[in-house]
């Protein structure tokens, strides 16, 4: 019996590792959806499809900042154990998003029945668009509702639940989308990932949305969006800094050089996956423990020891990633080799980024949001600046992207912490040591071993 205990303790201590194994295994399933689109699908329609998901990502922010408010405050609430304000927060924020996002529904469904209604017969191009964007609505609602879901039933303490519901999910939206791809090509794109969500939302929904209800609490609301609109605005840049490459190639390139350019966001993928899921349950861990002690000093301990663990991953899949990803497209996705050399270039830059990313969410849970827009804001300059500067005067392709972003993202690394440092009074080097040390300690010799073998 005590064998048993001890197993289960053992078990729930070990949570973010069996997060972090759950996620790694959905999202090597995604990976493998896309490599097979990809022997299907060319890159002139991949590139539109790409198109179509960047409207997807802005719908996000109709929600102006409830949901961003709501992963913030539920978990301290609990920690306070005010089980009312939790529960208030849940309907609000629910009530919230089917009302915003009922509107976009309708708004965008009218905009492409007018625009695209007469052009779908006889063009290919505007049938692919008009497919895609009709659906922009329907997968954001489904999408934010899933992500909802998701997170209550880990701020619930329940990250072994969320871990198994998510990898079973998985499977089945996976099977979804290559019989969907299969039968229909191009329109068969959209459907693993608006199946993922809806079956997200079936299996969570019971604990997630247990006590909440339909409340029209109008000054709370209000409450909310003033609280979340920092975080939103933030999100919201970053979103921008993740679309500035695509920017770039839309404007100074071609759709289909963005088709190309899904091999190294394939990599990006990779590469902040697991430190990705990390900060994740990092988030909510230290959202409980400020919530009881209001320790800063402790906070910043806890994102250095966890910092350790995500550097020697990123430092390793970096490596792995640079080596692989050549050979990998060759034989798998031989219609995209064009874009292997971007994915080495950018998954350095997004390794070094990758280990400090704990450290931003410390400003996030402080509320220090005048820092945590800022920071974001320089990224969002340096890699317009970057890309831009790099395809205009040395070369127009997607490795000079690549370049652009890479570097962007490795000079706000080094931003944050030099901020956290400032803001703290917290050893610069001991920052440098935890995030940086450990990738780059790999990181290097394999660039020298890839250099001689290569």
């Amino acid at each position: 019996m005590k064998m048993l205990i001890k197993l289960k303790q053992l078990i729930k201590n070990a949570d973010f590792i069996l997060v972090t194994l759950s996620t790694v295994a959905c999202s090597a399933m995604s990976f493998v959806f896309s490599v097979y689109n990809k022997r299907i699908v060319a890159t002139h329609p991949l590139g539109i499809y790409s198109t179509c998901l960047l409207a997807q990502t802005y719908m996000n922010y109709a929600q102006f900042g409830v949901l961003n408010a709501y992963n913030r405050d539920y978990p301290q609430a609990l920690g306070r154990k005010d089980y009312s304000e939790a529960n208030k927060l849940k309907s609000t924020a629910m009530t919230f998003m089917i009302i915003v996002y009922a509107i976009v529904f309708v708004a965008f469904e009218l905009w492409v029945a007018i625009y695209y209604g007469t052009k779908i017969g006889n063009d290919t191009d505007s049938a692919y668009y008009a497919f895609g964007y009709m659906l922009c609505p329907i997968m954001i609602l489904l999408k934010s509702f899933d992500d909802m879901s998701n997170a209550t039933v880990r701020m619930n303490g329940h990250y072994n639940k969320s871990a198994v519901i998510g990898f079973i999910r998985t499977i089945f939206a996976l099977i979804i989308g290559v019989i969907a791809i299969n039968v229909a090509g191009y329109y068969g794109l959209y459907a693993m990932a608006l199946s993922s969500a809806a079956l997200g939302i079936i299996m969570f929904g019971r604990e997630a949305f247990e006590g909440a209800k339909l409340t029209l609490d109008w000054a709370f609301m209000k409450t909310m969006i003033i609280g979340g609109l920092p975080l939103l605005i933030n999100s919201l840049i970053w979103t921008v800094v993740q679309s500035v490459d695509k920017f770039v190639i839309l404007g100074f390139l071609s759709t289909n050089d963005l088709g190309v350019y899904s091999v190294p966001l394939m990599g990006f993928t990779t590469m902040v996956l697991v430190p990705q899921t990390i900060s994740q349950v990092f988030y909510i861990k230290i959202s409980h423990l400020y919530g009881s002690n209001h320790d800063e000093n402790e906070l910043l301990e806890k994102a250095a020891y966890f910092s350790r663990i995500t550097s020697f991953i990123s430092g390793g899949a970096c490596i792995f990633v640079f080596f692989v990803m050549p050979i990998f497209v060759h034989f798998f996705m031989p219609m995209y080799t064009e874009g292997t050399k971007a994915t080495q270039i950018l998954v350095i830059g997004v390794a070094i980024y990758a280990t400090t990313m704990l450290y931003g969410n410390i400003f996030s849970v402080l509320k220090l949001n005048k820092s945590l827009i800022s920071n974001s804001v320089a990224l969002c300059i340096f890699n317009a600046i970057f890309s831009s500067a790099l395809v205009l005067f040395v070369e127009k392709s997607i490795n000079m992207v690549a370049i652009g972003t890479g570097l962007s993202y490795g000079l706000y690394s080094l931003l944050l912490m030099i901020k956290l440092s400032r803001r703290f009074k917290f050893s610069m080097w001991k920052l440098l040591v935890n995030s940086w040390g450990p990738a780059l300690g790999i990181i290097v010799p394999g660039l020298l071993l890839y250099s001689m073998v290569f």
